[in-house]
């Protein structure tokens, strides 16, 4: 069954410019529509080959799946479970998909998907993005072009702002805490005086036996 999916996505792509579509019954188009918002692809950047992986999403493969105009897509997939397959090693640019009906019946095309995967930013293996790695020009798929002294530029910024919203974050956390403190205090102020004037009274208490001891101690 897995072998079988894999055949058949990378058949239907080289076979693209010969197909004969056949009209599908009013039945397969009306399923279609209820599971068509279903059928998703989505990609992950690989930092390691620094090029992308491609999971596709079929929620009923048997009828309708995944097909490309650039075959070479499905040429290094595997099936993860009956509904989802992944493609690695997937370059930049743009790749255009198409669902279709897989079975001899129903071939037609029922929706079309573009997809596309951000160039490659190099400014994410300088060190200037060491410890703000979250940082949008320090990201792997950034893509809009800037040049050197721009990021510099920005990267600065970013860590000044970053700095200063620490400290005032640490505050806030410091005035937050002592606002709790002080909310108790007035909540709770009978009983904390009572507490307060017992443990008064037991220390009190405390010092007058000490003494009365060692005064009959020194009488004696």
């Amino acid at each position: 069954m897995i072998k079988k999916r894999l055949l058949t996505l990378l058949s239907l792509s080289l076979l693209i410019p010969s197909i004969i579509y056949a009209d599908c019954t009013k039945e397969e188009i009306n399923n279609f529509k209820k599971l068509g918002d279903n059928y998703k692809i989505t990609y992950e950047f690989n930092k390691d080959t620094k090029l992308y992986i491609l999971t596709f999403y079929s929620p009923n493969p048997d009828m309708y799946d995944f097909i490309s105009e650039d075959a070479s897509v499905f040429s290094n997939c595997e099936v993860v479970d009956d509904k989802t397959a992944t493609c690695n090693d997937i370059r930049s640019g743009e790749y255009n998909f198409e669902i279709v009906g897989v079975t001899t019946e129903c071939n037609m095309t029922f929706k079309k998907i573009e997809i596309k995967l951000p160039k490659y930013n190099q400014y994410s293996e300088d060190p200037l993005c060491d410890g703000i790695e979250e940082f949008v020009l320090c990201q792997p798929t950034y893509d809009k072009e800037i040049d050197y002294e721009t990021f510099v530029s920005r990267i600065n910024s970013y860590k000044k702002n970053h700095q200063s919203n620490s400290t005032n974050n640490n505050i806030e956390n410091t005035e937050k805490e002592e606002s709790k403190i002080i909310k108790y205090i007035k909540d709770n102020l009978f009983q904390i005086i009572i507490v307060t004037v017992f443990i008064i009274l037991v220390i009190i208490t405390i010092i007058l036996t000490a003494k009365s001891i060692k005064k009959s101690r020194r009488l004696e």
